[in-house]
Parts: C-alpha cells; structure tokens; sequence
C-alpha cells in the first residue's frame, strides 16, 4: 500500500492526519513505527465545559487569548474543538504547550475523548487545568478528573496506521 492510500484511507475513514516523520528509501515511504523525540503529554487535574458567554470569559467571548474568532455557527455545529489551558501548561508562561498545538484528550468519556486544539486560556487563578469550548445548547457541564493529554504530533504513528 502506498503513501497516497494510506492518507486517502484515513481521511475517508476520518481519521486524524498527523504530521510524520518518514524515511524514504529507494522511493519508497516508512511510516510505520515513527516518533517524535521529544514527548509532551501532561495529566490535568480537571477539565471543565466553558460556553463563549460574558459571564464565562471576558467582554469578547468569541474571540480568544490566541485571537482566534469563534464562529458561533461552526460551534452550535460542533465543527469546531478548541480548549483553553491554564497559564502554567502554556509556553508563554514557560508551559509545555503552545495556542494552535493540536492534542488528544484522553479522559474515558467518548463524548469528549480525541482531538481539540488550544486557542483559549483560563483565568490566572487556575492550575493544571484545562476547559473544552461548547455552545451552551451543545453542552453547558461536565467535569473530568486526571485526564491526560498529549501532543498530537507526538502519537506513535504505528499506533493510528496498522501494521
């Protein structure tokens, strides 16, 4: 199976695409059994639903601490998971994780369980925590304790792409 297979398979089957490293030899691909070196995956404390309301954020709701614009459209939708993390998990304040890293929550709840990108922070009073972006009439609760997230283009690749 080539290269152009595997990503039309995956996309058809809606799996996510990550970025790889591949060795290439003769012309053809290795992604089977790639990493990345470096691992960045933390255990939040708890992770909470927020709504893009006043009472909840800031006068701009809709835009976020990475000035990316909520589409309110797209969230009613559900086309759009992005998260907020508390200020010592974000490299701006010297954390592991940057606005716009795409990660993958693992909290046992296939309801929220996969992919979600950071575009969002919390409040400064908030440690090792993180919050799920929702429209109110998706979702107004939930609470989470220890979930892990990890970087998503940290995953093994021969985890997502069978052997």
């Amino acid at each position: 199976m080539n290269l152009k297979s595997v990503v039309t398979n995956l996309f058809l089957a809606g799996a996510l695409l990550l970025p790889i490293a591949a060795s290439s030899i003769n012309g053809k691909i290795d992604i089977h059994n790639q990493y990345v070196n470096r691992k960045t995956s933390v255990v939040l404390e708890t992770l909470t639903v927020y709504n893009p309301h006043k009472r909840q954020c800031d006068s701009s709701p809709f835009i976020t601490a990475s000035n990316a614009r909520i589409s309110a459209a797209k969230l009613k939708n559900s086309e759009i998971r992005w998260m907020a993390l508390s200020r010592d998990l974000l490299k701006r304040w010297k954390g592991q994780f940057h606005y716009g890293d795409t990660v993958i929550v693992n909290a046992g709840d296939p309801a929220i369980d996969g992919v979600w990108v950071i575009q969002d922070t919390l409040n400064k009073r908030y440690k090792n925590r993180g919050d799920l972006l929702f429209d109110s009439s998706v979702r107004k609760l939930g609470k989470w304790n220890n979930v892990q997230i990890t970087r998503a283009d940290e995953i093994a690749i021969s985890s997502i792409i069978p052997g």
